[in-house]
């Protein structure tokens, strides 16, 4: 299967012929299967057996406890160091003892040690006449390791399995069911039990309602500025009238390019109230990359400012919103909240809002299209509770998904947006002194920035959001401490946000925690049967929250948006990649990730991708991109490249790579080092030794 897989042999008291074959038998199934009699570890360890004396076939009794001196493999006290799990078939005939005059009886040898993780023993048992009649076993597990209850549900699974297996020997072993009626009750439905009331209509109508409630309180701050709900949403609302005269309506796709502030959010807005769906683009991204997106996206016309103007491809219609002409049409046009009859069609929930783009495991960026019915769904998850005495900061970039989480976290619900240069949202003074100048409350941070920051940095914060990569435990017993704090999860293809874990206290395990309201998970093996609590399957998302698909790519969406095997007709699940298991008390705790898409820093990353970018350089044959983890949580991407002429110059090279990823890729795409290699190396059968 091309994984590593633990073998332990025990050879004792053996000393015929019989011995080899049976040994040749084995290893040649091996070889067969696995190839390991190519691999360098498994010759190691043959070799290593051999020096010590202990013979190709074990021709004597070998102690366990010399096995594992002779092979001195890596030690680590979570487990045992050859393998973890012990199954052993006693199948031979144990027949009393019978000696005149002496009565023999059974008894047992006391309370079990567990030697192992896990240590299942089978016997035959026959009847009185000698024939089968049947096995019986027993499960001892380390207590340290297993509950009772844990131990009891294995031991079920396993005495399922053989009486599915021996009833129906003729079964794939994928159709094997491994779940009782109550754990598949609670993995399909009770822990999937999320029905919510949630709000009706779009966007904007819902961004109108929290204006018509609250219309002087402050929406945006920063700068030194301050503009209330009113203002904002008279300079939006000018705006979704100019746009829709400019061809703006549903199913359009209205790019927008600007500098963070409050242009910004208005012309969000405006796109939204327009009835288009706006597509975020970072103006510091690559101009090879926005050239692509907004032809992939087929954008109507792009939203921008003089000072950005620049990055948006001339072949697109523009919106400059600080140009003096565009500043005088909207002076000229009407404030009021645009009506349904004046948009180009009818606005509907299922209509899209937004369009993100991300990372491609082809090397191509994909764009994923998310209808209002989503985002509004997100007003409905508890957990950030904010209201009008709240301060969101905007702190993730405009062209990621979480971008639009601050914005209806704040501006949905009362509470005040504050924006902010990209230079003082930088960890460290400058975003401490940001944060206590304006008293923020809510904030949404990647675990990657809260390893560089410290609590005292974000003394206002009440509820901390930490989500875009795993969370580790001494984070949680460094940030959880006097705040609300939540370990978030969910990908751009379901609405940013479809479970949440907290509020977490420290020494709380880390889980991304239970599905979101009117959202449902699955954690399923590749058949799409639900896996056994603690068992490790792919997360698979359901529910109001999930995008249409990517646009333009079919193929794609038929691929991750599969049919529900569990749910309604026409019903579809979102195939994250991600694995994950379900714990005893229904969280689902991440496990890591089924294909090679990495986050760093928060942003999702397909390495393919970048390796895709690399490999297109004029100078390099071949190439590879893996990720380093040199220090704990710090993780970077690193390029290997193969030169095409080898006696070039490999500095020169290495920089002439960096600078041309550099122009086509973001920033925290772009590997961290370049490392010129005379040849990639490869594993035993010819693939790529990462």
């Amino acid at each position: 299967a091309g994984t590593d897989i633990p073998i332990g042999v025990a050879v004792a008291g053996r000393t015929d012929e019989a011995l080899d074959d049976l040994v040749g038998f084995f290893v040649n199934t091996l070889v067969i299967r696995t190839d390991l009699t190519g691999d360098p570890t498994f010759r190691q360890i043959l070799e290593r057996v051999r020096e010590a004396g202990l013979g190709a076939y074990g021709h004597q009794d070998v102690p366990f406890e010399r096995l594992v001196e002779e092979l001195a493999p890596t030690r680590s006290l979570a487990r045992h160091p050859l393998f973890q799990v012990a199954l052993t078939a006693q199948n031979d005939a144990r027949t009393p003892v019978d000696l005149p005059g002496v009565r023999t009886e059974r008894y047992g040898a006391g309370r079990p040690a567990a030697k192992f993780d896990l240590d299942i023993t089978f016997g035959e048992t026959f009847d009185a006449v000698g024939a089968p009649a049947g096995l019986r076993g027993a499960l001892t597990a380390a207590a340290d390791l297993f509950d009772p209850e844990s131990a009891e549900r294995i031991a079920g699974r396993l005495t399922r399995v053989l009486a599915t297996v021996t009833a129906g020997p003729h079964l794939r072993p994928r159709a094997v069911d491994l779940l009782d009626e109550e754990e598949r009750r609670k993995v399909l439905t009770e822990w999937n039990d999320t029905a919510a009331d949630t709000a009706t209509g779009t966007l904007p109508d819902l961004f109108e309602a929290q204006v018509a409630h609250s219309p002087g309180a402050p929406a945006v701050v920063g700068g030194g500025f301050e503009v209330t709900y009113a203002e904002l949403d008279v300079r939006a609302n000018r705006l979704a009238r100019l746009l829709v005269a400019e061809g703006v309506g549903p199913e359009s796709v209205v790019a927008v390019c600007m500098e963070r502030g409050v242009d910004l959010v208005v012309a969000l807005l405006g796109v939204l109230k327009a009835g288009g769906a706006y597509l975020p683009v970072d103006p510091e991204a690559p101009a090879e990359r926005i050239a692509f997106m907004l032809a992939d996206a087929g954008a109507s016309c792009a939203v921008t400012s003089r000072a950005v103007a620049g990055t948006v491809p001339a072949t697109v219609p523009t919106v400059v919103v600080d140009d003096p002409g565009t500043t005088a049409r909207l002076a000229a046009t009407a404030d009021a909240a645009v009506a349904e009859h004046e948009r180009r069609s009818t606005l509907l929930p299922a209509h899209p809002a937004y369009v993100i783009y991300t990372s491609g495991s082809t090397g191509t960026p994909k764009g994923v299209v998310v209808p209002h019915t989503g985002a509004v769904n997100l007003l409905t998850v508890r957990g950030w509770e904010t209201d009008g005495s709240s301060r969101v900061l905007q702190f993730a970039s405009v062209g990621f998904d979480a971008a639009t989480w601050e914005l209806l976290m704040a501006l949905w619900s009362g509470a005040r947006l504050v924006v902010a240069p990209a230079e003082e949202l930088l960890p460290g003074a400058g975003l401490a002194d940001l944060v206590a100048r304006h008293g923020v409350t809510h904030m949404l941070l990647p675990p990657a920035a809260l390893g560089v920051l410290e609590p005292e940095d974000l003394a206002p914060v009440s509820t901390l959001f930490s989500g875009g990569d795993a969370l580790s435990g001494d984070l949680i017993s460094r940030w959880a401490p006097g705040r609300h704090f939540i370990n978030a999860y969910g990908p751009t293809e379901a609405s940013v946000c479809v479970t949440m874990a907290g509020p977490l206290a420290a020494g709380d395990e880390p889980t991304i925690g239970g599905p979101n309201a009117n959202t449902r998970a699955y954690v399923l093996d590749a058949s799409l049967n639900p896996v056994p609590v603690g068992t490790a399957g792919e997360l698979y998302v359901a529910g109001e929250g999930l995008a249409r698909g990517y646009l333009g790519r079919p193929g794609l969406t038929a691929e991750r948006f599969v049919a529900h095997p569990f749910g309604t007709a026409g019903e579809r699940l979102y195939r994250t990649g991600d694995r994950v298991r379900w714990t005893a008390d229904g969280q689902l705790a991440f496990v890591g990730r089924t294909d090679d898409q990495v986050k760093i820093r928060g942003f999702r990353i397909e390495p393919g991708e970048v390796q895709a970018a690399v490999a297109a350089h004029p100078s390099v044959a071949q190439a590879a991109v893996t990720v380093r983890e040199d220090a704990a949580g710090e993780k970077r991407l690193v390029g290997y490249v193969v030169p095409a002429d080898p006696d070039g110059d490999r500095t020169e090279l290495a920089d002439g790579v960096s600078r041309f990823t550099s122009d086509r890729l973001p920033g925290y795409m772009v590997p961290s080092a370049v490392v010129v290699l005379d040849a990639l190396p490869l594993s035993v059968n010819g693939k790529l030794d990462r």
